[in-house]
């Protein structure tokens, strides 16, 4: 019940200075997105923090846990304030079972799927330019797979796995008149249950850290003209 009050609460925050963005109906400035849809592309490294991640670190290892994703999206602007992305990665993942005396790590698979509300802070202000830093919230979940043998005397990861997920972060995006433009990542995202292919202890939260650099293309609407000052 508190993660669901919780998620209400952040949501709404994301939400409200949002709606109450005033929306120009003749755009004055090429970089207003709204009633726009678009697509990016994005990849970089990550590092997940689960099960037994201190193993790798005793064992000198700890950059093996550095691993790479990559990530598709499509997304739709409502006004020149938010939007709603739909987005869906594949990354290759590293983990550990229990010491045991002795070190057992395997590699799995991942693929993720979010819903992410994004919230343009420069439109807040109705200041519409080529530089936009974002925010963005989202639900989603995780399946993993393809779990290699770690060795471990009677310990063995689920081989399939399917776990709900949450996740935040913040964009940094530089955009051009033509609808093209470049954006950096950083976000967090958390899965609660069996992510890591072994039983949840204590809270049962896998959290990952992504940095990532993407591109974007936001299709022109024929029905929205500019009107020039």
């Amino acid at each position: 019940m508190t993660r669901k009050i919780v998620t209400l609460i952040a949501a709404l925050l994301l939400t409200v200075p949002g709606f109450a963005a005033r929306y120009h109906r003749a755009p004055v400035s090429p970089y207003q997105y709204g009633r726009r849809w678009y697509f990016s592309l994005q990849g970089g490294p990550m590092f997940g923090f689960n099960e037994n991640l201190d193993s790798y670190f005793a064992n000198g290892k700890g950059w093996n846990t550095l691993t790479f994703y990559g990530a598709a999206a499509i997304g739709y602007n409502f006004n020149d304030a938010w939007d709603l992305r739909i987005s869906g990665s594949y990354s290759y993942n590293a983990g550990a079972c229990l010491p045991q005396g002795s070190f057992y790590p395997y590699t799995f698979r991942a693929a993720h799927a979010f819903a992410d509300l994004i919230l343009n802070f420069r439109a807040l202000g109705e200041d519409c330019q080529p530089f936009s830093p974002k925010m963005y919230l989202g639900l989603g979940g995780a399946y993993t797979h393809g779990f290699s043998d770690p060795g471990h005397p009677f310990q063995l990861p689920n081989p399939e796995n399917l776990c709900p997920g949450f996740r935040a972060g913040v964009i940094l995006e530089r955009d051009y008149p033509g609808g093209f433009g470049w954006f950096f990542d950083f976000g967090a995202e958390s899965f609660l249950g069996w992510y890591s292919g072994l039983e949840p202890t204590g809270v049962g939260i896998t959290l990952e850290l992504r940095l990532s650099f993407g591109i974007v293309v936001h299709f022109w609407n024929p029905k929205i003209k500019l009107v020039n000052q």
